[in-house]
């Protein structure tokens, strides 16, 4: 629950602001606005009730207009603001270690890599993550969201919630089914720009590669923004490459997700026990050969042969065979 250093001005008219919904996932929320809050202030926001580290995406195009870490009633906080010069407040946002009430998450669990003052930002680009800092520790993780106008009123941000546009489902709704690199071009490129962007890794702060700017040419602006996305998510070698590795990850498989019953898991190095041949298991669990150690130097970095898992019989585990990894 959140405090305002002052007593503010309220709009009384009902004020509804074209948005979209703040939190990315399963919540709960109800209009507190007004609601006597600690410290003989007044409540100036609705709480959205939600799991720790559940996407937190801005409501509305503009730019990141102030952000903070530190402020121990708020916790971790970021506005955005609109070109109207409207200003939408998230506090509280997660200040742990995932899995943990540590406190000691920092910025990197709290905000997405590209979220700094005066960042631009567009609707339903992914900005942070709920938590439960500052003085909502004790109440459990939620987003504290408010609505300011632009002569510094405040309103209540609860009939915009219930109008909100719902945020588009995470991941690509495009599937990429080609690898890409420097000086490609093509539609999937375009997409791959689009996803960044919305993912928070923003390709160009303005101009060509921006959010609604986006491009069919990959470039070093490109290929910048896509290191940040595999290093974050853990993809080795974070060196801009497109493989089939980092589009698993963006692609939303339409197949199993979860392995095969012998545990065998998309992502997995695997080969045979008794034939040299190595393979890729791709999202739709297919197992694409790898060719020769170029193509498994190019794809997965020079540590690619520490992690290979032997099987006695792939063809008896019920796996199909994809193209060839080249």
């Amino acid at each position: 629950m959140s405090a305002t250093l002052a007593m503010p001005h309220f709009v009384t008219a009902q004020e509804v602001r074209d948005i979209v919904f703040p939190v990315d996932g399963e919540h709960n929320f109800s209009d507190s606005y007004g609601d006597p809050s600690s410290g003989g202030r007044v409540h100036l926001g609705v709480d959205i009730m939600a799991e720790k580290m559940t996407p937190l995406v801005s409501a509305v195009d503009g730019y990141v207009s102030y952000l903070t870490a530190s402020e121990p009633a708020w916790g971790y906080a970021l506005y955005i603001t609109d070109a109207d010069r409207y200003s939408y407040r998230y506090l509280h946002i997660n200040n742990d270690t995932p899995g943990t009430d540590d406190g000691n998450g920092g910025t990197l669990y709290a905000f997405a890599p590209t979220i700094q003052r005066g960042a631009r930002v567009v609707a339903g680009q992914l900005v942070g993550w709920v938590g439960d800092s500052g003085n909502a520790e004790t109440v459990g993780s939620h987003l504290h969201f408010e609505i300011w106008t632009p002569d510094g009123s405040s309103i209540n941000s609860y009939l915009s919630l219930i109008a909100a546009t719902q945020p588009e489902e995470s991941g690509s709704a495009f599937q990429f089914n080609r690898d890409l690199e420097l000086r490609d071009e093509g539609q999937d490129v375009y997409e791959l720009q689009k996803y960044l962007n919305q993912a928070g890794y923003v390709v160009a702060a303005s101009g060509a590669g921006s959010p609604g700017n986006e491009t069919t040419y990959f470039g070093p602006a490109t290929q910048a923004a896509l290191i940040k996305f595999q290093q974050a998510h853990g993809i080795s070698p974070a060196a801009g490459y497109f493989g089939p590795v980092t589009r698993g990850v963006v692609n939303r498989s339409g197949g199993v997700q979860g392995g095969t019953a012998s545990g065998i898991q998309p992502g997995w190095l695997v080969k045979n026990k008794k034939f040299a041949e190595i393979f890729y298991v791709e999202q739709d669990l297919k197992l694409r050969w790898i060719i020769n150690e170029q193509a498994a130097e190019k794809h997965f970095g020079s540590t690619w042969s520490q992690d290979i898992k032997e099987f006695d019989d792939l063809g008896s585990m019920g796996l199909k065979f994809g193209e060839n990894l080249e």
